[in-house]
């Protein structure tokens, strides 16, 4: 319970972080770089955890059909995976942030039940990255047109990395569970 109410919290406050420092940057003389990469880090961090921490507590992934969640082209998924180098982003998530086996055997324990939790862990992942990607994107076409052109360029750049790379990941991650499962179909 009381980390139910902690992480309300600071997905509320960060919400509420995002929308002051979103205010203010158009009124700010962000001309140099630092202040923009600064800024951009900011609201990164502040959009992208709102969202982090209410999918921590909440199933935020039902927000969304299921038919957004099932992979439909898989020739073009795998295209898009291998043209972006999507494996090489997984590469540096295993060997940095998810290095310890203890925090991966959190998603896929390599059991049978494991699967059906990294499907589940794959949505809320990829919610909790799809809404922050798409208001900032918003928020940095907005800064564009002001004039704030340092700020928006950095912006697009941290939330490519922070948000849509872990979209197709978790994506990929779908594809790969959805072959298992038909797989599976095929051989009972």
């Amino acid at each position: 319970m009381a980390k139910k109410v902690l992480f309300t919290f600071l997905s509320f406050f960060l919400c509420y972080q995002s929308v002051k420092t979103a205010e203010i940057i158009p009124l700010m003389d962000i001309d140099p770089w630092g202040i923009s990469i600064f800024l951009a880090v900011l609201m990164n961090l502040f959009v992208t955890g709102t969202f982090a921490y209410a999918g921590f507590i909440y199933p935020t992934e039902r927000l969304l059909t299921s038919s957004y969640y099932k992979i439909t082209n898989f020739s073009l998924q795998k295209k898009v995976y291998k043209f972006l180098r999507v494996n090489v982003f997984r590469k540096f998530l295993l060997a940095t942030v998810w290095r310890k086996k203890e925090a991966q055997k959190k998603y896929f324990d390599g059991t049978k039940n494991g699967i059906d939790n990294l499907n589940e862990q794959s949505k809320k992942s990829e919610f909790g990255h799809l809404i922050p990607f798409v208001i900032l994107i918003v928020l940095s076409a907005y800064w564009f047109v002001l004039g704030k052109w340092k700020i928006a360029l950095v912006t697009t750049v941290i939330n490519v990395f922070f948000n849509f790379y872990p979209i197709i990941l978790q994506r990929h991650h779908r594809l790969r569970i959805q072959l298992l499962s038909e797989r599976q179909r095929r051989n009972s």
